[in-house]
C-alpha cells in the first residue's frame, strides 16, 4: 500500500477528512473535515494569520464568494481561466489533458497549453497516450473554463463563485486605502473558500473543486520594492530549484541575483519557509521553483512556487506572484472608476506582490510527512504533528473512573480549556490503550490523574514521541503545557 493510500485510510478512520455527501456516493472533488481534521486545519490557519497578518500589522478582510461577471471579465478569468481537455472518441471519457500527460508521460511542471493546443495534441500522439478507461484515441484538445456559473436575483445577472480570493481584495482596496491611512505600502490578507470546476479531480485534497486559500496582497509604490523588515530575514536560507538544480540560497542572495523580483517577494519567501518548517514539512522535502515564461499566469511578471515532495509526486502548495498593476488597472478600465492613489505628490496605481497558499494541499502534505509507522516501542501508527498544529494540545486521562479520579480529571480538563487549550478527555479503556489512541491522532501530551493526585495535587505528563513521563503539580500544568507548545517539545 502506498503512503497516500494509508493516509486516506487513516483519514477516514480517525476523522481527519472524508468524502462529502457519502450516503449519496460522494461527489469527486469535495471533502469534509472531521472533528480531528478541522482542529488541525484551524490551527494551520491561525498560525498563518499570526505570521503573515498580525506580526506585521497587516489588514484582514472577508469578501463575498459570489462574484459578478464584470469583475471576472476585468480580471481575465472569463476569457482565459481554463484547462485543456481531451475527450475519448470511443467512450466519451473526458480528462484534463496536461496533467494526464504529466502522469503517464513526463513531468512538465504545469506548462501552459492555452493557445498551443496543437502542440499538446502532438505530444499525445507522439507518446501514443490512450484513454485510461477503454484504450481509445483522444480527439483534439480544447479549453474548458473552470468557474462555476450562477445567477444573481430574479433576472439571473451572470455571476460565478470566486475562483480565487484575490479579486475581492483588489475591488476592496480603494475603500480600505481611504479608511486606513491613505499610505503605501498596504497589505491585505484573507482566508476563505474558492471554487474551481475541475475536469477530473483526483488525489483527494490535492485537487479539489472547493478549497480554502490563505492569500495576501501587498500593495506598494512601484518605485520602491524595498521591505522595512527585510534585514530580519536576509540571512534566512532556503532551497531554490534553478535550471533543474537545487541550491541553498539566502533571502539576500535572491534579491542580489534578481531571482526574486524585489525585497518584498524575498521577504515572503523566507517567511513561508519558516511557516512550513513550523507546521511539520521537512526542509529536504520542499523547495521553491522559479516559473518559466511559458508557465506564468496572464497577470504575472514573475512567479515563484513552493513545491513539496509527496507520494503523489511533487505538489505545488504556494504561489508567489508579482502581479504589477494588472488587476487594479483592469478593474479601473472595466468599472470606469479611478483606482489610482496619491503618494508623495504622485498619482500612481500600486503594484502588488501576492502570496497565495492552499490550506488543503498543505494539510495533506503534513499528514504524509508527520505519519510514523509501527515500531517495537510503539505498536501502532501515529502522527508526529508539531504541538502548534496538533488537533488537541493535550489529553487528560483519569487512571480509573471511580474514587473521585474522574471528577479530578474533569476539573483539570475544564481548567485547561478555560485557558484556551484544546483538550481531549477520555476515561474508558486501559491507560496504555488511551495513550495509543492519543498518539494515533498526534496528541503531543497526556496528563494522567491517579491516586497520588488525590494526595498531593500532582499529575503525570507523558510525552508522545518517546513516551517519557514526569510528575508535575496541577497548578503548573498550564505553564508547562504552554512552554512545551512554544518550544515544540515532544520528548521528555
Amino acid at each position: 500500500m502506498q503512503l497516500h493510500e494509508k493516509i486516506f485510510e487513516l483519514a477516514l478512520k480517525r476523522s481527519f477528512f472524508f468524502p462529502s455527501y457519502e450516503p449519496y456516493g460522494g461527489t469527486a472533488g469535495f471533502y469534509d473535515y472531521g472533528p480531528v481534521g478541522v482542529l488541525i486545519k484551524h490551527k494551520i490557519e491561525r498560525l498563518w494569520r499570526k505570521m503573515f497578518i498580525k506580526s506585521e500589522g497587516f489588514h484582514e478582510v472577508e469578501t463575498s464568494t459570489v462574484t459578478p461577471e464584470p469583475v471576472l471579465v476585468a480580471s481575465g478569468h472569463v476569457e482565459s481561466f481554463g484547462d485543456p481537455v481531451v475527450e475519448c472518441t470511443k467512450c466519451g471519457t473526458k480528462v484534463r489533458a496536461d496533467t494526464f500527460v504529466e502522469d503517464v508521460h513526463y513531468r512538465m511542471h504545469g506548462e501552459k497549453w492555452d493557445g498551443r493546443l496543437d502542440s499538446l495534441d502532438q505530444t499525445i500522439r507522439d507518446g501514443e497516450i490512450k484513454c485510461p478507461r477503454c484504450g481509445g484515441l483522444f480527439g483534439p484538445a480544447y479549453m474548458f473554463n473552470l468557474m462555476f456559473k450562477t445567477g444573481i436575483g430574479g433576472d439571473l445577472a451572470p455571476a460565478y463563485t470566486r475562483p480565487e480570493t484575490a479579486q475581492g481584495i483588489f475591488t476592496a482596496f480603494p475603500r480600505l486605502f481611504r479608511n486606513h491611512g491613505t499610505r503605501l505600502p498596504m497589505a491585505i490578507g484573507q482566508i476563505g473558500r474558492s471554487y474551481r470546476n475541475e475536469i477530473s479531480p483526483r488525489k483527494g485534497l490535492v485537487r479539489m473543486r472547493e478549497f480554502t486559500q490563505m492569500e495576501l496582497e501587498y500593495f506598494f509604490d512601484p518605485e520602491s520594492g524595498g521591505y522595512e523588515g527585510f534585514r530580519d530575514v536576509e540571512k534566512q536560507k532556503m532551497t531554490m530549484a534553478l535550471d533543474s538544480k537545487k541550491e541553498e540560497m539566502s533571502a539576500g542572495e535572491l534579491v542580489e541575483k534578481k531571482i526574486a523580483s524585489n525585497q518584498i517577494m524575498s521577504f515572503f519567501l523566507a517567511r513561508e519557509w519558516e511557516f512550513y518548517k513550523k507546521v511539520g514539512i521537512p526542509e529536504d522535502r520542499m523547495y521553491f521553483r522559479v516559473l518559466g515564461e511559458n508557465e506564468m499566469p496572464h497577470y504575472s511578471k514573475a512567479n515563484i512556487d513552493m513545491e513539496v515532495e509527496s507520494s503523489f509526486g511533487v505538489v505545488e502548495t504556494i504561489g508567489n506572484a508579482y502581479r504589477t498593476d494588472f488587476d487594479l488597472s483592469q478593474h479601473a478600465k472595466t468599472s470606469g472608476k479611478d483606482l489610482s492613489v496619491h503618494v508623495e505628490g504622485r498619482k500612481i496605481i500600486p503594484h502588488v506582490v501576492e502570496v497565495s497558499m492552499g490550506v488543503d494541499r498543505l494539510f495533506f502534505c503534513i499528514l504524509e510527512h508527520c505519519y510514523r509507522e509501527k515500531t517495537k516501542e510503539k505498536d501502532w501508527e501515529w502522527f508526529d504533528f508539531p504541538p502548534v498544529i496538533a488537533p488537541y494540545h493535550a489529553a487528560v486521562f483519569p487512571l480509573m473512573r471511580k474514587d473521585g479520579l474522574d471528577k479530578k480529571a474533569k476539573e483539570l480538563t475544564g481548567m485547561l480549556r478555560e485557558k484556551g487549550f484544546d483538550i481531549a478527555y477520555r476515561s474508558s479503556g486501559s491507560i496504555g490503550r488511551r495513550y495509543a489512541r492519543g498518539d494515533e491522532i498526534g496528541i503531543p501530551f497526556a496528563f494522567t490523574v491517579d491516586y497520588d493526585t488525590l494526595k498531593d495535587d500532582t499529575v503525570t505528563i507523558r510525552y508522545r514521541n518517546d513516551g517519557g513521563q514526569e510528575r508535575i503539580k496541577i497548578a503548573d500544568c498550564d505553564s508547562v503545557l504552554r512552554k512545551n507548545i512554544q518550544e515544540g517539545k515532544v520528548t521528555l
